[in-house]
């Protein structure tokens, strides 16, 4: 049934190449991803992880991919409509649980993005053009949703050109954890990317996979994993 609330498949845009992942740690998951169609021919992509773990999480994550789906769209603002989503979670929200949302406001015309961190991981921007630092994280641009009703969240923009694409991730790809207790952490993260960054974007998501499972062994997965690309040809 949750899995149904997700996406069944990415989308087909001509020029763009996406590709996603979502892999519960339990039976249910906090974790979730959206590809939500916006105005204009622009579309959201939506990224997010809800506080605490189990059925509690699980519920909340139907609540707030819900609220952020209806949300989005409303503006042309993608902080706007963040705005509105933090208020109706804020009304709903219960026993202090929240969710960390990164929404990219993609116009596949032109490359340009809009984006919100809501106080999640950050994604990683790979530029193709740039040899000597490719990546760099997009940091938050706010608190959490579901924290506090009335906080007005920052945007901040980026532009893709060809061959460029974003990671968007949940908090269970750095913190996977080996039979040493070492977590996979960020570096490790990042030197997939860069070695698999030419790749299309379902080898980039495979080839992150393979080394998290490589990486972890025969440990039980720790926390939920959700992962999203989305590269512009």
């Amino acid at each position: 049934v949750q899995a149904s609330l997700l996406p069944e498949g990415v989308p087909e845009i001509s020029g763009w190449d996406f590709a996603a992942r979502w892999q519960p740690a339990r039976q249910v998951s906090g974790d979730f991803y959206d590809f939500i169609p916006g105005q204009a021919g622009q579309i959201d992509l939506v990224m997010a992880d809800v506080s605490g773990k189990g059925m509690p999480a699980a519920l909340f994550m139907a609540l707030s991919r819900t609220i952020v789906r209806a949300s989005m769209g409303h503006s042309l603002s993608a902080a706007e409509d963040i705005s509105r989503a933090n208020r109706l979670v804020c009304a709903d929200a219960k026993d202090g649980m929240f969710v960390t949302v990164f929404c990219a406001r993609l116009s596949p015309d032109t490359g340009d993005v809009a984006y919100v961190n809501a106080g999640h991981n950050p994604p990683l921007l790979c530029k193709q053009g740039d040899e000597e630092e490719p990546l760099t994280e997009l940091m938050p641009t706010g608190l959490a949703v579901g924290i506090l009703e009335d906080f007005a969240f920052e945007q901040g923009t980026l532009h893709l050109d060809p061959g460029d694409f974003l990671l968007l991730y949940t908090d269970g790809v750095p913190d996977a954890t080996n039979t040493q207790s070492q977590r996979f952490e960020m570096e490790r993260l990042r030197r997939v990317i860069l070695e698999y960054r030419h790749a299309p974007a379902a080898d980039i998501v495979a080839a992150l996979e393979r080394a998290i499972g490589e990486f972890t062994g025969a440990t039980t997965q720790f926390d939920d994993i959700a992962i999203m690309i989305a590269k512009r040809l």
